[in-house]
């Protein structure tokens, strides 16, 4: 009867353990019962653990393609960088100008269409759904909402965008997720302006 106590004891001793050691992810990858439970555990939590990080994997590849960014221009258009361009394109009117042609990456194409002082550029997705990738501006003609243009100045990108950006031979760049927005300056004024995202 003793010796049924203790091994008793040592059992329940070695599930709290085991037990505690779920609140330390990376403590108990030897034990496949404990990885079950800790894929439990960080699942609802952290998602620190590798075995986590692995199966969220889609999960951070839905989140990638749903990044959006929305650019206000003062002519009252707003283009939204990510999103499905048809609706997008029809409210713009009829372009000045478009350009297509054979997309690297998926089936379909790659498109630009130019209206007075900006272009859209569209790439399709894997489904063949055409998204906005990129809004460049071309003249002071139109401006965003917050006032850059072509012709602004360096300081007025700062005060606009922050200072969080990288530089180099004259191009600014500031990463939003996977929003890039690349301005080229000459002699501290913007001579070339666009906010892209790549299709995945």
């Amino acid at each position: 009867m003793k010796k049924l106590a203790i091994t008793l004891l040592i059992i329940a001793g070695l599930f709290t353990v085991s037990c505690g050691d779920n609140s330390t992810p990376n403590n108990t990858k030897d034990n496949d019962t404990n990885d079950t439970v800790e894929l439990e555990v960080t699942d609802n939590t952290t998602g620190s653990d590798e075995t986590t990080d692995t199966e969220k994997v889609p999960e951070t590849a839905k989140t990638s393609t749903s990044t959006t960014y929305e650019c206000k221009l003062d002519n009252g258009n707003t283009i939204v960088i990510g999103t499905k361009a048809e609706d997008t394109i029809k409210s713009l009117g009829e372009p000045l100008d478009f350009m297509e042609a054979p997309s690297c990456v998926h089936p379909g194409s790659d498109k630009v269409y130019t209206f007075d002082g900006f272009t859209v550029s569209t790439s399709p997705d894997a489904a063949g759904v055409e998204y906005i990738t990129e809004l460049s501006l071309l003249s002071d003609v139109v401006a965003l909402e917050s006032g850059i243009m072509i012709g602004s100045s360096a300081d007025d990108v700062t005060a606009a965008l922050g200072s969080d950006f990288t530089e180099k031979f004259g191009v600014r760049t500031y990463l939003i997720d996977d929003i890039t927005i690349s301005i080229t300056f000459t002699d501290d004024y913007i001579t070339a302006f666009s906010i892209s995202k790549p299709m995945q």
